[in-house]
């Protein structure tokens, strides 16, 4: 039988909610339902002020060029796609999900591209480059069909 799953990930820096669905079912009736819940992830740290997460350490040295440091809020941005994108290749390798849509501000979705291995990219049928992550599930699901 082919997998006809799709996931729908809907995340910015410090949040994100993924989601499992039949594309065909919610573009057919437009309804919440067919939008299931599998997981809620949280980053706190990228909630934090930058001052709250910062050292005192300047930029350094390396292979003879001067390196500025990471933001901390980017560093902590980076942080967790890094560990959605781990979530999300699990998912993959296991054959959990045929194709996979990104729902995330601009910012958040050049991070997680950056971090996707080529393998993930292949399964993105779509990106869509908004903050969904406070909409409800009818909500988004309306958002979403401007979408499709």
């Amino acid at each position: 039988m082919i997998n006809s799953i799709t996931w729908l990930l809907v995340a910015d820096s410090s949040k994100a909610r993924l989601y499992s669905m039949h594309k065909a079912r919610i573009l057919q009736e437009q309804n919440s339902k067919h939008l299931e819940l599998i997981g809620e992830y949280a980053h706190a740290d990228s909630r934090k002020k930058g001052s709250e997460l910062a050292t005192d350490k300047q930029g350094e040295f390396g292979s003879g060029t001067f390196v500025e440091a990471t933001s901390p809020k980017i560093h902590e941005a980076e942080q967790f796609a890094h560990e959605l994108i781990i979530r999300l290749n699990s998912a993959r390798k296991e054959g959990t999900f045929r194709d996979l849509i990104l729902v995330a501000p601009p910012a958040f979705m050049g991070l997680l591209l950056k971090h996707m291995p080529h393998e993930i990219q292949k399964c993105v049928s779509q990106k869509i480059e908004k903050d969904y992550t406070q909409d409800d599930k009818q909500q988004l699901v309306h958002n979403l069909m401007a979408h499709f």
